[in-house]
């Protein structure tokens, strides 16, 4: 089902319920309301007939001051009683006398007679034939009781009227409701169609390009800002993965070629004296290497698998620079100096962290035969050399994958150490950097964004 009909049902659904308790409030105080309405033309009728009899001044009850309120054996006149429906009169022997012609006769209990010595009035619903009316017992003369009772049945058609014409209106106010919310649904849904239409066309046509709609504002529009940045950060990804493979297949063209080129000279080994067979073979494992490290480097790049698999520890950055100055030392044989002015804790994955800082310090000594030092001040790391330094054109570009600069084309190496630097760094919320110290060397290094407490 649809989210318009979804909607639309809801609303219809909701409105049901408001309308069920409405008429069924309404209902239960009209039917309250007339049952109330018949006990008081009842209870008032009453008072006056009985106004009448006390007025009898003889006592006897044979007589009152208008003879025409009373007729034989003790009744009220009819007309005094209306709207009774019916009305009799008992003695305190048990004698009933129908004080309307033709009218029902009323059941009689031992409560009823007691109220004619009690002096207080009773008032019940009783069913006679299938009919239910609203009968008041009172005290009459001589301990006997009055009974008048009224018929049910006009409420019970004013009710039934009322039923239906509340079922009635809730049906229409139900119908009004759905059609109101699938017309509000249908105003409500439609950015959300045209977002989905965009999503669509975009999966079929790989079209990271296409316009994404942001009409509607709210949610809605927010959730469109969402996606069209879903979508330009996957478009800028697919710009980087493509790049990355352009930059790769250069890179890996000029291996490939040495390697092609020392195997056609092996393959004319016979030609070939023991010197240069050798120099062929060593040729291929120092290419076969270089691919060796270039594809490590892309894949890390790449996918970054170890910052899925640690978890962020605090470190001391000077325990991390001692550990890879220490590396550098037992490859190289070279002294690198850790000069620590204030360095703080940072919450860092290690693994990431080492790889980072030794980049920086392999760095260093390949384009350096001079003192290389690390120093650290608070969360900031710079890996200082005294080498030839960076050509002002090549600063913006150090970071970047693949990037060599014009002197440093000939030296071994992928030129992907600092852009894996930059990639670590920046998945940390920190930021790098690269200079040229006075005097003559570089200075490349990060900083990260904080430490824990």
């Amino acid at each position: 089902m649809s989210l318009r009909w979804r909607i639309a049902i809801t609303l219809g659904i909701i409105a049901a319920l408001v309308s069920a308790l409405g008429a069924g409030g309404a209902f239960l105080t009209t039917a309250r309301q007339l049952e109330q309405n018949v006990d008081q033309s009842l209870r008032g009728r009453a008072a006056t007939v009985t106004r009448s009899d006390a007025g009898d001044s003889s006592g006897t009850g044979g007589a009152l001051p208008d003879p025409d309120d009373v007729i034989a054996g003790g009744c009220p006149r009819a007309g005094a009683l209306q709207p009774a429906s019916t009305a009799q009169v008992v003695t305190s022997d048990g004698i009933i006398t129908a004080c309307i012609s033709g009218a029902v006769t009323l059941p009689v209990d031992a409560r009823d007679r007691a109220t004619g010595r009690t002096d207080d009035a009773r008032l019940r619903t009783v069913t006679i034939d299938g009919e239910r009316y609203r009968m008041l017992t009172i005290p009459w003369r001589n301990g006997g009781v009055l009974q008048t009772a009224r018929s049910l049945d006009e409420n019970h058609d004013v009710l039934s009227a009322l039923r239906l014409r509340l079922a009635l209106l809730s049906l229409v106010a139900i119908i009004a409701a759905a059609v109101l919310g699938w017309l509000f649904a249908r105003r409500l849904v439609r950015p959300i169609e045209r977002l989905r239409d965009a999503a669509e066309r975009i999966a079929r046509t790989q079209d990271l390009s296409a316009p994404v709609p942001r009409q509607g504002g709210g949610e809605i529009g927010s959730l469109a800002g969402s996606f069209s940045t879903m979508v330009d950060a996957l478009a800028a990804s697919r710009v980087q993965q493509q790049q990355l493979i352009t930059d790769a297949s250069h890179e890996l063209r000029t291996p490939l070629t040495s390697l092609r080129t020392n195997a056609e000279l092996l393959d004319r080994g016979e030609l070939l004296d023991a010197d240069q067979r050798r120099s062929a073979a060593q040729g291929i494992r120092l290419e076969v290497d270089e691919l060796t490290n270039l594809v490590s480097e892309l894949v890390e790049l790449a996918t970054d698998r170890s910052s899925d698999q640690e978890t962020p520890e605090p470190i001391r950055l000077v325990d991390l620079a001692r550990e890879a100055a220490e590396r550098a030392n037992r490859r190289t044989g070279r002294v690198v100096d850790v000069v620590d002015l204030a360095s703080e804790t940072v919450l860092v994955r290690p693994h990431m962290a080492e790889r980072a800082l030794g980049n920086l310090v392999d760095n260093a000594i390949k384009y350096s035969a001079g003192p290389v030092e690390v120093v650290l001040d608070g969360h900031r790391v710079e890996v200082r050399d005294r080498g030839p330094g960076i050509p002002i054109g090549d600063l913006p570009h150090v970071f970047d994958r693949f990037y060599r600069s014009v002197a440093a084309r000939t030296e071994h190496g992928s030129g992907l150490g600092l852009a894996i630097v930059k990639q670590i760094v920046e998945r940390h919320d920190g930021t790098v950097w690269a200079a040229n110290r006075d005097g003559g060397g570089a200075v490349v290094g990060f900083e990260l964004p904080g430490s824990p407490g």
